[in-house]
């Protein structure tokens, strides 16, 4: 019920305009790769995808773009969004298979070198050894144009550092320079990452989403001060991305921790409260809740009174069995809402519903902090006439 930290998730969206994402795992073909030549646009059919290669020297930049011919705007939107969410039309990869681009750090929503154009789908590339790359281009509806052109003056972008849950790993990062490491985790498992730093550091974790693609699963800038951390139920099991990067633009050293860790406690079960009866305690902090069971019957109608002088809130919900995916969830386990209230910065909020059936109901009391005081609170529930 607390405010959360600045975290974000983002789910991978269905293609509206049909571009099939690519399978997890897969790679480029070299196989029946037809060549193209740098600075000459080469015409892409609608239907399978297709694999275009092209030679390249080490270290040599290019831009790929792979343009849509003809497209209304809902349909240039729809590609957007899936661009934004995920979806992954261009691939490059080493003739052998193995994947370059577009790379871990396009995950995130800093770094990376691909991005939207007005025309369609840019990935950016910088050949790390002289040889063939294969383009691998993702089936669609509809015809397109690919253009590979070469960029001066690019750099190498930094590699992924592989480390393993357990570890802790040292570097050097700042707003412009956010570092990315991998890691191997099992679904289930909980795992804290951490972060510290004389900088304002920032952790993103993403996980692999089922459909070809990743996902920022959790973002943490400030549970301990400035620095970090993320508490976690992995989601699957599969290969792991932790950016490391500040919101400040100074390079700084840090260190960073992989643990594993216990999943949260289950939550106390809450405290009676009869209709009428007043209870009274104490919140340590924003972090902090109570839990009350109360009696209602179908067709009553119900006031629920919380005071205090601090920003607390009062909400109703219902038994929730399910383990919490995060620790920032934690502090609620075993608690669905249903409606709450906080209109009042202090002083009483008020909280009014008719059950639609018999039963018991859970009345949650938490706060958006106690500020100066000392946390206490007072709860009633009333019955009130039609």
């Amino acid at each position: 019920m607390h405010r959360p930290n600045r975290m974000a998730a983002f789910a991978l969206g269905t293609a509206l305009f049909a571009y099939a994402p690519f399978a997890q795992g897969q790679d480029c073909s070299a196989a029946g790769a037809q060549g193209i030549t740098i600075g000459t646009v080469m015409a892409v059919p609608s239907g399978a995808a297709r694999s275009y290669g092209v030679n390249l020297q080490a270290g040599e930049a290019v831009i790929i773009d792979l343009a849509v011919l003809e497209r209304s705007d809902s349909e240039a939107g729809d590609e957007e969004a899936n661009h934004e969410a995920g979806a992954t039309p261009l691939r490059v990869c080493r003739a052998s298979g193995s994947a370059l681009a577009p790379s871990p750090a396009d995950i995130f929503k800093q770094g990376g070198e691909a991005e939207w154009t007005p025309d369609g789908p840019r990935t950016r590339l910088v050949a790390p050894e002289a040889g063939r790359y294969i383009i691998s281009v993702a089936a669609a509806d509809k015809e397109r144009e690919l253009l590979v052109r070469r960029r001066p003056g690019a750099s190498v972008a930094a590699p992924v550092t592989a480390t393993s849950i357990g570890d802790t790993v040292s570097g050097r990062v700042s707003g412009e320079m956010p570092t990315i490491h991998s890691f191997t985790g099992q679904a289930g498992q909980w795992v804290l990452l951490r972060a510290t730093s004389d900088n304002d550091t920032v952790l993103r974790l993403a996980a692999p989403d089922g459909n070809g693609g990743y996902s920022v699963i959790a973002e943490n800038d400030d549970t301990d001060g400035l620095n970090p951390a993320i508490r976690r139920r992995l989601p699957v099991s599969g290969t792991y991305y932790l950016q490391v990067s500040s919101l400040t633009p100074d390079a700084n050293d840090y260190s960073l921790s992989l643990t594993r860790t216990a999943a949260p406690a289950p939550p106390a079960p809450p405290a009676a409260l009869a209709i009428g009866r007043e209870a009274s305690g104490r919140l340590a902090d924003q972090t902090d809740n109570d839990l009350y069971a109360i009696q209602v019957g179908a067709g009553r109608s119900y006031r629920v009174e919380l005071t205090a002088n601090y920003d607390a809130v009062v909400a109703i919900g219902l038994p929730d069995p399910t383990e919490p995916e995060n620790s920032e969830n934690a502090s609620s386990a075993g608690f669905a809402a249903l409606r709450s209230e906080d209109r009042n910065l202090t002083g009483t909020e008020v909280l009014n519903f008719t059950a639609r059936s018999d039963g018991p109901l859970l009345v949650m009391v938490s706060s958006f902090g106690i500020g100066d005081t000392n946390g206490v609170y007072t709860l009633k529930v009333v019955e009130v006439a039609d």
